[in-house]
């Protein structure tokens, strides 16, 4: 049943849909030029890449996309053709537009999402056979011209829903709250109970902050100017910003349980936390399929608002507030999930009715955003991206410096190995280096492992089949399995893409020799790729490592100043300062703490890594260090978001949070400038059966956590010199 589990869910995650899109475009530009007595390839190519590219969103954007694919690749398909002689030319030209494409992916995502694509189909014209003007003009014809087949297949004869990415990304954002608050353990954890808790907390932190900016995205790049879609995307804003009003929450509760000793807290606990799950699994159901009763449920005299709105409202007021402090904050914690809960209600209804209660508090919601957004900072313009990476400090510079001459290189290995599909090993040159070491390595092993693998198939597949129509049939099938594990597994897409491509590119039927010139391709253009991430401007994540933990320690510091600042608010003022303060605080914090944790798994990666130790007795361990560093600032965070709540701005209190910024922002400088030294901890280690209060816990761990951080960045001091 396991097994059958496992399997059932790898199905799931394959984007079906993609890969039949991609079955049909292919298909269709090969039949058509059968038909026409025409060569298939660039057209095929044409549809598959324009599909490959099509990530979803809205139309507009995704037109621009395969627009910009379409133009881009015909200009590359023609430069390449008509440059490929004499070989001095060749190597300059190669080297120039290298550069050019993949330094141009600064000014705008259609550019950062095509630019691999239009390199490898520079390298297609570059080893194609026919090599005149016309020719390639005619080549870069029936790219576009499969390409544009592809575009309306995607964009009219088989439409999406064009809110239909956002609504199921803020949709994601109440599934995670969902699951994690009907996990949450009311029983206070010992030993390694409570670690697997903090780590089940950290990991949900984590994975709903990456969550929450996907889905920020996905509302970006949806295009709303009729009246009813601006309906749409107004109530889709504010529910995301609901789930990350929702998000802190949920931690503070996870806090409070650990706290809850009494039989009675506990069972209020977890009472608590059931509704709060059922509402928000309401929330996501609503959004992931349209209701049956067009989202009356969701009205304030409809099922759901009954059930988890006016139900709940008589528990709260029922409460016995006499005794337990916990008992006291889950109350008050209740109030602002019940209101949160009726405000996603109202905009869940909104979304699919069309209709919005313009004195809802949906409807305030929505004020209060686009009033932050009115007073928000413009977005930097595309020469701005251009200015700002001209630089050798800048990673993107690099990265196109290094593909130049990677460009370059393949061209002369092509010139020396005069082999047919020699574009081949460029292609993979080209695909599989990445900005950074670690990926470039993992990305060459699945691509190879994958393309020998699916260079059998292909060889097997070859010799068996007799007729263009047989062929056509299973480039069909073969490229709806590699759309649809494009996203799931990259070893995956390489087994499939390589029957796909080897089939294409059959001069006559049976020559099953073609795949033996793949595989051997793939595996010399990875390892110009792994050579030259070694060799050219080294992308080692301990280059980058300090600043980033430096960075997460500053977003700490500035989250603990702005609760020192929410502290000082009156009661009334609060609740506006907790989104327009804390939220954008914790939002950037998070945002930090992610880069350094992404960061450190990258490292993880690189084999040096967790050797780089310092001589003598204090040498320590850099992988457990930065892990510990990065553990910490998660958890510090966490500490915040509770205290915001529970604590009482007197005068030890607002001293000793400014003493953890100071400490935190002293410690970050330190980083930067890499003098960390030694410090005596703040407090003495106290059992935390000594402390009273929930905010006397809190303000120990965040006293505690700040030690830990100074150490482990003092051990990667030693460690790293």
């Amino acid at each position: 049943m396991r097994v059958f589990k496992i399997c059932s869910d790898a199905l799931r995650k394959l984007q079906w849909r993609r890969g039949l899109r991609a079955g049909v475009a292919v298909s269709a530009a090969m039949l058509v030029c059968h038909l026409l007595g025409r060569p298939m390839g660039w057209a095929a190519l044409g549809g598959f890449e324009a599909i490959l590219v099509d990530n979803g969103g809205p139309y507009r954007s995704r037109l621009t996309t395969m627009g910009t694919l379409m133009l881009g690749g015909a200009i590359a398909c023609v430069l390449g053709a008509v440059s490929s002689t004499p070989l001095a030319l060749a190597f300059v030209v190669t080297a120039a537009f290298c550069f050019a494409i993949t330094y141009a992916r600064v000014i705008s995502q259609q550019l950062a999402s095509t630019s691999v694509i239009v390199l490898v189909l520079y390298f297609a014209g570059y080893g194609g056979s026919d090599h005149t003007l016309a020719g390639a003009a005619q080549n870069a014809l029936q790219f576009v011209l499969g390409g544009a087949w592809a575009a309306a297949l995607s964009l009219v004869l088989w439409p999406v829903d064009p809110f239909r990415p956002a609504r199921l990304a803020v949709a994601e954002c109440f599934t995670v709250l969902a699951g994690f608050t009907a996990g949450i353990e009311v029983a206070a954890p010992q030993g390694e109970a409570r670690e697997a808790t903090r780590l089940r907390t950290h990991e949900f932190q984590r994975t709903m902050r990456i969550t929450i900016e996907a889905a920020r995205r996905a509302l970006e790049t949806t295009a709303a100017r009729a009246t009813s879609r601006t309906v749409r995307a107004r109530n889709l804003t504010v529910l995301l910003e609901t789930a990350d009003m929702l998000f802190p929450e949920t931690t503070r509760w996870a806090e409070l349980a650990e706290g809850a000793e009494d039989a009675v807290t506990q069972e209020a606990l977890r009472d608590s936390f059931q509704w709060l799950s059922r509402a928000e699994k309401a929330v996501s159901v609503g959004l992931q399929h349209q209701p049956p009763d067009g989202g009356a449920s969701f009205a304030p005299e409809g099922s759901h608002s009954l059930e988890h709105v006016r139900g709940r409202a008589a528990m709260i007021s029922s409460y016995d507030l006499s005794g337990s402090g916990v008992l006291r904050h889950l109350a008050s914690g209740e109030r602002d999930a019940l209101q949160n809960i009726e405000i996603a209600f109202e905009a869940v209804r909104a979304v699919w009715s069309g209709v919005e209660i313009r004195a809802g508090g949906a409807a305030q919601r929505w004020a209060g955003l686009a009033k932050r957004d009115a007073t928000a900072t413009m977005q930097p313009g595309w020469t701005d991206g251009l200015i700002a990476n001209w630089t050798l400090n800048s990673v993107m510079m690099r990265h196109a410096l290094r593909l130049a001459v990677v460009g370059g290189i393949d061209v002369l290995l092509m010139r020396t190995v005069h082999v047919s599909h020699g574009s081949w090993l460029a292609m993979t040159s080209i695909i599989v280096l990445q900005p950074y070491g670690s990926g470039t390595l993992r990305k060459s092993v699945e691509r190879v492992g994958g393309t020998i693998a699916g260079g059998v198939l292909a060889a097997m597949l070859a010799a068996a089949i007799h007729s263009q129509i047989g062929i056509i049939a299973v480039i069909t099938v073969t490229s709806v399995l590699t759309l649809a594990t494009y996203a799931v597994n990259y070893a995956w897409f390489s087994f499939f893409l390589t029957p796909t491509f080897v089939l294409m590119s059959l001069p006559h039927l049976r020559d099953w020799h073609v795949a033996g010139v793949r595989m051997g391709m793939t595996a010399m253009g990875a390892f110009v790729a792994v050579v030259a991430m070694r060799v050219l401007w080294p992308e080692r994540e301990q280059m980058h490592l300090g600043r980033l933990l430096a960075r997460g320690a500053a977003a700490d510091a500035a989250y603990v100043r702005a609760m020192l600042r929410f502290w000082k608010l009156p009661e009334g003022e609060r609740r506006a300062a907790d989104r327009e303060l804390m939220a954008p605080a914790r939002r950037i914090c998070g945002l930090a703490i992610n880069d350094a944790e992404e960061t450190v798994d990258r490292l993880m990666l690189e084999p040096s890594f967790g050797r780089w130790t310092a001589s003598g007795p204090d040498a320590r361990d850099v992988n457990t260090q930065a892990l510990t560093f990065v553990t910490y600032l998660r958890r510090l965070a966490r500490s915040v978001t509770t205290l915001e709540a529970v604590g009482v701005a007197n005068e030890v209190a607002v001293a000793r949070a400014e003493a953890v910024a100071t400490r935190l922002e002293t410690l970050s400088a330190a980083i930067v400038e890499g003098n960390v030294v030694a410090t005596k901890p703040s407090i003495e280690a106290a059992p935390i059966e000594s402390v009273t209060g929930i905010a006397e816990q809190q303000m120990r761990r965040m006293e505690r956590q700040v030690d830990v951080m100074e150490r482990a960045a003092l051990a990667l001091a030693q460690g790293g010199s």
